[in-house]
């Protein structure tokens, strides 16, 4: 799946459970998609980190999604 699928997907979710507090990971094969995926969850009112593992990356999404 490429980043804007799964950009449009977390999107729905966070749109779904706006103000409600929410625990996402999120994988993705690069650091630049992770990148994007934790610029968009920053956008929308919540926090992410990044943690690389040997070939993919783990978006961790946490907080309260205030705005899609």
């Amino acid at each position: 799946m490429d980043v804007l699928e799964l950009l449009k997907q977390l999107k729905e979710i966070l749109s779904s459970m706006r103000e409600c507090s929410l625990s996402i990971d999120v994988l993705v094969k690069t650091v630049s998609d992770a990148k994007k995926i934790t610029g968009f969850a920053s956008m929308s009112g919540c926090t992410a980190e990044i943690d690389t593992k040997g070939d993919y990356c783990i978006v961790r999404v946490r907080g309260i999604a205030c705005c899609t």
